[in-house]
């Protein structure tokens, strides 16, 4: 039963929601049928059986919507929907309405597939158990919503929160999704591969010695050549677990200790590089006139990766009176071009369970984008790709059908080199002790006219660094994900810094 079925312990076993989205198909043995629990279950993890699991061909991970993983999404799907029906008959329920989100870089075609998945399975449900299930279409805005509307509607309604000029972040494991409001409506919104593994993860990864600064029980051999996807899953199961307290008790003792400090470093730098990227939005957005105000917003962040500014802040609370919140309205100043007027972010009570809470909610009435309504990606950075050049505040609107290898260029970093040096400049006027600057690092205005060894030698690595990650960029435009350069290019500066400070 443990085996195959139902795991001994749940983690945290006081909190095991939401869920490992990871699915386990031991025990099937017709790979034709989708049988909840016997072809496929919800995979419980924990550290005795994750890294053995992981390798075998029945764990399947990173559910993600695409044509090959179809099978396995409808099995957890059908799962889920099982055991949230089996708790409806416990509780004496007689209809469900089910209530639905999307990514908010589903196109029309992915909308219409993945209500009519929903459709299917709760369809089949109410044959098999009597419940009545009401599954949204397509055209039912109040049921069936984007990501980016649902987690706006919990901060507006849940929280209390105004969305009169605002920007709203959700920061999963692997993206980030951004949606700017204005006056109640959605004027952008985007997807951002550039998640908690990116503002977190990663570094750990380059330097796992440093686990056992933060844990006596760690044993270094446990985390030493573990595939990445591995490490990641087992370090996310650490954070869950022991994060809260070890923040709490323990993070005080290592605020003079160099290599936590380095890890800090790291941390402010990319998720200030994203603040600068929401400036560069708003900036776009102005220019374009869909943004009349002449002001930055404040910032409302959930989703798992809204935790991490706990990690920024002194006493591991983050608040409106922590460092990093001034930091972080310097830099979307500094990106956008509009005054500081010092605007607050603030994080989620509910972490993860924003948008399942924003589904519900109703009273508030929010806009979204049109379904025809193109909201391309916003460069960020001067980039050429093939015979097509785009200007920083532009959109990345192709003609072409397709992209070669070596057509996507990024010629020069010059709007991450004005990110670096302001992020230097406002640890300075702010006064800020928790977060140390790069100590060989000089700024521009400093300088004459060639860079000092250290600056040069940064840049050179980053960007063959991001010609590394450039030339991977090819095939049929359609399925070439979406990325603004700026966060590319910000990406390769944290590889470079990561190895850095490693030591590698």
């Amino acid at each position: 039963m443990f085996e195959y079925f139902i795991p001994e312990i749940f983690i945290p076993i006081d909190n095991p929601f939401p869920m490992y989205t990871a699915l386990t198909t031991r025990g099937s043995t017709d790979t034709n049928q989708e049988r909840p629990i016997f072809d496929g279950r919800f995979y419980i993890p924990n550290f005795e059986n994750l890294y053995r699991d992981s390798q075998k061909d029945w764990f399947k991970k990173d559910l993600k919507w695409s044509i090959e993983n179809l099978r396995y999404i409808r099995l957890f799907l059908k799962h889920l929907t099982l055991y949230l029906t089996a708790h409806a008959v416990k509780n004496q329920i007689k209809e469900i309405q089910w209530c639905i989100s999307y990514p908010p870089n589903f196109s029309r075609r992915d909308k219409y597939e993945y209500a009519q998945m929903w459709q299917n399975i709760t369809d089949e449900l109410q044959n098999q158990t009597g419940i009545k299930h009401l599954s949204p279409n397509i055209n039912d805005n109040q049921y069936l919503r984007s990501e980016n509307l649902a987690l706006a509607q919990y901060f507006a309604e849940f929280e209390q929160y105004d969305l009169v000029n605002t920007t709203c972040i959700d920061i999963g494991n692997t993206v980030s999704n951004i949606s700017i409001w204005q006056n109640n409506q959605l004027i952008h919104q985007c997807s951002l591969n550039f998640g908690k593994r990116d503002l977190f993860s990663q570094f750990i990864t380059t330097n796992p010695t440093i686990l056992t600064k933060f844990d006596p029980n760690f044993k270094q051999s446990d985390w030493k050549n573990l595939p990445e996807d591995v490490f990641y899953q087992k370090l996310d199961v650490w954070l869950r677990l022991e994060s809260a307290n070890w923040l709490e008790t323990k993070r005080d003792r290592f605020v003079e200790d160099k290599d936590f400090q380095g890890l800090i470093r790291l941390m402010a730098i990319s998720v200030s590089g994203l603040y600068f990227y929401i400036g560069q939005i708003l900036s776009a957005l102005h220019k374009e006139g869909k943004y009349t105000f002449n002001e930055i917003t404040p910032v409302y962040i959930g989703g798992i990766g809204s935790r991490l500014l706990h990690w920024l802040a002194e006493g591991g609370e983050f608040s409106h009176n922590s460092e990093i919140n001034s930091l972080l309205s310097s830099i979307i100043s500094e990106g956008s071009g509009f005054p500081n007027t010092e605007e607050l972010t603030r994080i989620s009570k509910n972490p993860q369970e924003e948008v399942a809470c924003g589904l519900v909610l109703k009273d508030k009435k929010l806009d979204g984008l049109g379904i025809k309504e193109k909201d391309p990606i916003i460069a960020g950075e001067d980039c050429i790709i093939g015979q097509e050049q785009f200007g920083w505040q532009e959109r990345l609107q192709l003609q072409a059908k397709s992209i070669n290898r070596g057509d996507y260029q990024i010629p020069t970093l010059n709007q991450l080199k004005l990110f670096l040096d302001a992020f230097h400049v406002s640890l300075d006027q702010l006064g800020i002790d928790g977060i140390k600057p790069l100590e060989r690092y000089e700024l521009k205005e400093h300088l004459d006219d060639h860079e000092p060894d250290y600056n040069e030698k940064l840049w050179r690595a980053t960007e063959r660094e991001l010609k590394n990650s450039l030339i991977t960029i090819e095939g049929k435009v359609e399925n070439i994900r979406e990325e603004a350069p700026f966060i590319i290019g910000l990406k390769a500066l944290l590889k470079v810094l990561g190895k850095e400070w490693a030591g590698k």
